[in-house]
Order: C-alpha cells, then sequence, then structure tokens
C-alpha cells in the first residue's frame, strides 16, 4: 500500500500515528494492569507455553534431519550464551544492577540441579514427539508433592497417597511399558521433571527476594558456565545459519523462564494448575505443524489423567495450607 506523501510528517516521533499507538499501548497496558491478578497470571503463563513449546521446536529442527550433527548439549550451551544476549537491553538500562543479590549460595545451588534437568529436557525433545513430553511433563507437580513429604517433613495424607498412585497410572498410559521396552526419550522427560521439581522449590523461594530478571540473568551466567562442560564433549562449531536459529532459542527461553516468574509473582502456584493442561494442546498444535506429529490417543489419556490427578492434588495442598493458616490465626488471636 503507497503512503500518502502529504502525511509523511505524522509517522516520525512527533507524528499522528506514533500518537495514536503510544495511547494504543498505554491503554492495552492500563486495562491489563487492572485485570485481576489471577487473569494477568493465567494470560502471562498461556503465551509462556506458547514460548516454551516454540523454542522446543527450533531445538528438535537443529538436533535433527538436516542439522542431525548439532548436538542436543552444544544446543543448550548456545541456549544459555544466547539468553543472556537477550538480557543486553536490561542491562543497558540498569547495568549490573540485575545481579545483586543476597541469596548467590541459591542460586548456584540451583544452577547445578537445572543444569542437568536441562540436559535431559534437551536430548528428550530431539527423539521424543513433543505433545508425549508435554504430557509426561504434567508429572512434575508429583515430584514436587514427594519432595514436600521428604525434606518439609509434610504428612502424605490418604488423598495424597491416591493422587500420587494416579498420576503415575497416567505416565504408564503413556510410555505403556507392558508394550515393550519404554524408550530413552520418556525416561529423559520423567527424570528431567523429577530433577526440575527441586529446583522450581528454590525459585518459588528465591522469588520472595529476587525479581524476575535477577533469577534470569544469574540463571543465563550460571548455566552457560556449567552447560560448557558436556557442550566441550561433543563440540562442533556451528554454521551461520545455526548460530540464529540459536538465538532465537536463547530469546525464547529468556522470555519464557521471565513469564514464569512474572506469573508466580502474581499469584500462587496451585491458581494456576487448572489452565496447566494448554501447554499440552500447544505441544500437539505445534508438533502437528511444523513436524507433522500427530499424538495418539493414550498420550492425551495419560495426559489428561495426570493433569487431572495433580489438579485434585494442588486444590488440596491449598485447601490444606488455608486450614492450617486459619488455625495458626486463630491462635495467635485467643
Amino acid at each position: 500500500m503507497a503512503i500518502d506523501p502529504s502525511r509523511l510528517s505524522e509517522i516520525g516521533p512527533q507524528g499522528g500515528y506514533s500518537h495514536r499507538l503510544v495511547r494504543i499501548r498505554r491503554k492495552a497496558q492500563t486495562r491489563f494492569g487492572r485485570s485481576p491478578a489471577l487473569v494477568r497470571a493465567v494470560g502471562i503463563m498461556v503465551l509462556a507455553s506458547l514460548v516454551f513449546n516454540l523454542m522446543n521446536a527450533v531445538i528438535r529442527h537443529l538436533s535433527s534431519g538436516a542439522y542431525s550433527s548439532m548436538h542436543p548439549f552444544e544446543i543448550a550451551f548456545f541456549r544459555n550464551i544466547f539468553g543472556l544476549v537477550a538480557l543486553t537491553p536490561f542491562f543497558i538500562h540498569q547495568g549490573l544492577a540485575p545481579f545483586k543479590t543476597q541469596q548467590i549460595s541459591k542460586h548456584l545451588l540451583r544452577a547445578l540441579i537445572n543444569v542437568v534437568s536441562m540436559m535431559c529436557f534437551f536430548y528428550a525433545i530431539s527423539i521424543t514427539p513433543l505433545a508425549e513430553i508435554a504430557s509426561l511433563g504434567f508429572t512434575l507437580p508429583l515430584f514436587v508433592t514427594i519432595y514436600a513429604t521428604l525434606f518439609f517433613g509434610e504428612r502424605l495424607r490418604i488423598r495424597r497417597i491416591t493422587a500420587l498412585i494416579v498420576g503415575g497410572i497416567g505416565a504408564a498410559i503413556i510410555v505403556r511399558p507392558w508394550e515393550g521396552s519404554m524408550e530413552l526419550g520418556a525416561w529423559l522427560v520423567l527424570a528431567g521433571s523429577a530433577i526440575w521439581g527441586i529446583a522450581l522449590l528454590i525459585t518459588k523461594s528465591m522469588a520472595v527476594k529476587d525479581s524476575s530478571l535477577t533469577i534470569t540473568a544469574w540463571a543465563a551466567v550460571l548455566l552457560a558456565i556449567l552447560a560448557f562442560v558436556p557442550a566441550l564433549t561433543v563440540w562442533q562449531w556451528p554454521t551461520g545459519e545455526q548460530l540464529a536459529w540459536l538465538a532465537l532459542i536463547g530469546a525464547l527461553g529468556t522470555t519464557g523462564s521471565i513469564m514464569i516468574v512474572e506469573s508466580l509473582k502474581l499469584v500462587e502456584a496451585n491458581a494456576l494448575m487448572p489452565y496447566d493442561f494448554i501447554k499440552l494442546i500447544w505441544a500437539a498444535l505445534v508438533g502437528f505443524v511444523f513436524f507433522d506429529e500427530i499424538p495418539d490417543i493414550w498420550v492425551w489419556v495419560g495426559g489428561a489423567v495426570i493433569f487431572t490427578s495433580t489438579v485434585y492434588l494442588t486444590y488440596r495442598e491449598s485447601k490444606v495450607q488455608k486450614e492450617i493458616e486459619l488455625k495458626n490465626e486463630q491462635e495467635a488471636n485467643s
């Protein structure tokens, strides 16, 4: 469409077009900011799920087919390098302020745990359908519940045990070990979820004092250092085109990480759980569009079973926690 020469002056910083765009942006930000915290958190989480699924698609693209020579370990390393580069605008604006923290030991511990989980997931993405990865990823809250029992002494009531058993059945429906040997990709997703569950508990405690940008910045630096070791064992210099894809992975991963932390700052994780199933829908859609993957019925059934058990488990945990807080408040006032 041709531009009317008589209106060229409106396109600049002081022009009418620019003013309209600014007004639209401010109005959108105002309306979004006035939305209930849950609505904002869910919106951020849904977009983050799409961002992470797009990142997984690029990882698959680089680690298979014409790009089979690029090992997932090397991709994981560059994901963190370019993730750090993606934070450059924040560093230009704020300097080194995002690195100010009083929880350096927690950042290091989280990075050590996270790098193992990341290697498991990245390798699994290269050999496993995206929808299956998303379905098995629903086991994460189950592992968190187990850790809460082991590390924090929380009691395993009958309803917790039932939810864990149901979740285990859901995972079994997806991988169907009775049909033969269980595929490596499924094992890696389950292992990655189990390990990431520990990192998630650490992240939640860190978010009380540190901003999402601080947590993401430290993660990018520490993970880049730690991921360099396994990457060296399979190192091959990437081409220019591969570097462009790797930069996209870094940008998507960093954006998604910031969004997840922001959503957790708005509401408790249990409030977001009922909406987490969207990531399976995104995974199935992305897998179908880019890789012609069609999840079988058992992936959907198993994913639904795991998801149902985790939602119920999260609901029960939230209810029990509220009862404990109410009891403590009553005791304090008596």
